[in-house]
């Protein structure tokens, strides 16, 4: 078995999911919250690390749960800023967080991740096998 080198948007999607796994992690142990998009990210990171051909389902999957719900919190908020403004502010840990810039973020990871996904590198990478998955 040949292990193909891994290009940019593979390395920086893995990248991502690692950090988003840690979170992940961290969320469960501290608040015990079990939910599909935050344990989601482990079957994208493993699938990644081992080159499986079903990841580019379970990423894509990933991807646009996570589209769904940026678009639907942002829906939200935008509709209760139009109610009471005053009161759509954004904290976490007693820290006021600019909303201006949790929406950058929150797009620009958006943006990257799509970008890797759709790559020409990475669905050539992921089209490749490189673990056998099957008995």
């Amino acid at each position: 078995m040949t292990q193909n080198k891994r290009p940019f948007s593979i390395l920086l999607l893995i990248v991502l999911y690692s950090i988003f796994t840690l979170i992940a992690l961290w969320r469960a142990t501290q608040y015990a919250s079990f939910d599909i998009l935050t344990m989601g990210v482990l079957p994208v990171l493993v699938g990644l690390l081992i080159q499986a051909r079903w990841t580019k389902v379970v990423l894509f999957f990933h991807l646009g749960l996570q589209t769904l719900v940026f678009v639907a919190l942002s829906t939200t908020a935008a509709i209760a800023y139009q109610i009471t403004p005053e009161d759509v502010k954004l904290e976490f840990a007693g820290y006021n967080i600019s909303i201006t810039l949790a929406v950058g973020v929150a797009i620009a990871l958006l943006a990257i991740q799509w970008w890797a996904g759709l790559h020409q590198k990475t669905r050539a990478y992921l089209n490749t096998q490189g673990v056998s998955t099957t008995a």
